[in-house]
């Protein structure tokens, strides 16, 4: 194997990192381009600041390496970058561990072979070690290099370690929450589920997203056996959920539930639905519309829903139009079609 083919290969077992890493080697750098006078004025910023950093202070420290490390208002210095991020890194100061850890696993300082091992490994450890310290942005960055490593024990961590970071982080911080959702998700949303652990694993993470008002969590956790149903769905709507909406307003138009004075009126939901592409509220608000029965018939705006439920496959609209006589290609085609917002007297 050749010398950068080496390289590759590490890549290849440790994901994620490089990306948040590029991206703080990229910021505000167009900002410096833009302000020819903000790299003179930086550099009196950066000079002031040196002998604070020189004795010890870490905050400045971090400070001075970020500086060097983004380029916006300083001329960009990885090897001094390093350099002042490691001194405060070894004062326990977590951010600037956080910044040096991604720094190191970028293949930025032309090393060879064996020590670009040794700096991804210090990185990893620099990682782990803010990440144990309960600083979040690490706890997330360290989970995700490990876990979605293809290595069994990637630079010798612990992939059960990093799921116990993981695990704690997502308790408090939505970036984790997220992310443990996903992993658990494995690209596919619940229909229902059992009461069982995984499902659990599951609610818990759902409950921490509901709580700081993710309509999706909301309504996701309607599909869980135990919760009730209509409590989320409600709340989901509330906050515009295309599928809490639409369910909503189906049982409402049923005579299953009433409307609570939070919830919005039905052809605000069914509205609120269609707008997000919610094909099913599109044929129901176009038919009910066209028909004017349950509200103010608005042929010319039902006709449209249906219209464009139909363009997108939907065989129910297109079924309907052909019955009404108006078939889709007689319609003017649409990607936006006009709200449909309720009057006062409007149930």
């Amino acid at each position: 194997m050749t010398h950068n083919a080496g390289r590759h290969q590490i890549w290849l077992h440790l994901l994620g990192a490089a990306l948040l890493g590029c991206a703080i080697l990229n910021a505000a750098t167009a900002k410096a381009a833009e302000s020819p006078t903000a790299g003179d004025a930086g550099m009196t910023v950066y000079k002031a600041l040196l002998p604070k950093a020189e004795a010890g202070d870490a905050e400045v420290q971090t400070t001075l390496g970020l500086m060097r490390l983004r380029g916006d208002v300083v001329e960009r210095d990885l090897k001094v970058a390093r350099v002042w991020l490691g001194k405060a890194a070894l004062q326990n100061h977590t951010p600037a561990q956080y910044y040096l850890g991604q720094l190191l696993l970028l293949d930025v300082f032309n090393a060879s072979q064996s020590d670009l091992n040794k700096q991804l490994t210090e990185g990893m450890g620099w990682l782990r070690r803010a990440s144990r310290d309960q600083h979040h942005p690490s706890q997330l960055l360290y989970s995700k290099t490990v876990l979605e490593s293809q290595l069994e024990s990637p630079f010798g961590h612990s992939k059960i370690e990093a799921q116990q970071h993981l695990d704690s982080c997502a308790e408090v911080h939505l970036p984790c929450t997220h992310y443990a959702l996903k992993r658990l998700d494995q690209g596919k949303e619940e229909v229902y589920c059992p009461n069982n652990e995984f499902c659990e694993q599951k609610k818990r993470l759902l409950y921490t997203l509901a709580n700081a008002g993710d309509a999706n969590a909301r309504y996701r956790l309607s599909k869980f056996e135990g919760e009730d149903r209509m409590f989320w769905i409600r709340r989901a709507a509330r906050l515009n959920h295309p599928k809490a909406s639409h369910e909503l307003a189906e049982l409402v138009l049923k005579n299953e539930v009433p409307l609570q004075p939070e919830d919005p009126a039905v052809l605000a939901l069914l509205n609120a639905a269609a707008q997000q592409g919610e094909l099913e509220s599109m044929y129901l608000l176009g038919s009910l519309l066209h028909e004017g029965t349950r509200f103010p018939v608005n042929k010319p705006l039902g006709l449209q829903w249906l219209n464009l439920a139909a363009q997108r496959g939907h065989k129910p609209s297109i079924e309907l139009l052909a019955q009404l006589q108006e078939p889709a290609g007689n319609i003017p085609a649409t990607d936006k079609v006009e709200s449909a917002q309720p009057t006062e007297s409007t149930p």
